[in-house]
């Protein structure tokens, strides 16, 4: 079977969809909390840093963990799989793609877009965390690891 790697651009507009996912049920929150309850300043501030973690953790660690994908990439039939076996990854894996994410955020994006340089499309956070994203159908495994699997891409970049 064919390993079908997720290209650069592809995640990034999957990111893009993720990233204005989590802002809108992180505003919808924050605000169905903080406006009812007529909070000061600092105390919507505190609240606000309390949801933005929680809703975090909850979509970028979470969701792919349990699903395997988030649902931005979800509609582009992106997966992300422990890099070895191809098979689900971890809580561990999940937790340390999402403070790469953050690590990658902080470098001015540089770690998201090694992704379009490297042969199996692997970003800083998918280094780090010993993951892939590929293609595929929700139902399929993919052992990525497999020398006999051939290297395609869905991008030339």
């Amino acid at each position: 079977m064919t390993v079908r790697y997720a290209g650069f651009w592809i995640r990034a507009l999957a990111h893009l969809i993720d990233f204005a996912i989590w802002n809108l049920i992180e505003l919808a929150i924050e605000y169905g909390i903080a406006t009812p309850l007529h909070l000061a300043t600092v105390a919507q501030q505190i609240l606000g840093v309390v949801v933005s973690l929680g809703v975090l953790y909850a979509y970028y660690v979470e969701l792919p963990q349990r699903r395997g994908t988030t649902l931005g990439k979800e509609i582009f039939g992106i997966y992300v799989v422990d890099g070895k076996s191809g098979k689900n990854f971890t809580r561990k894996q999940a937790l340390g793609r999402m403070f790469a994410y953050l690590l990658s955020y902080l470098i001015v994006g540089c770690g998201f877009l090694m992704a379009a340089f490297h042969p199996q499309k692997l970003g800083l956070h998918d280094l780090l965390a010993g993951t892939v994203s590929i293609r595929r159908k929700k139902s399929e495994t993919i052992p990525v690891s497999d020398p006999k699997a051939h290297e395609k891409t869905d991008e030339a970049h």
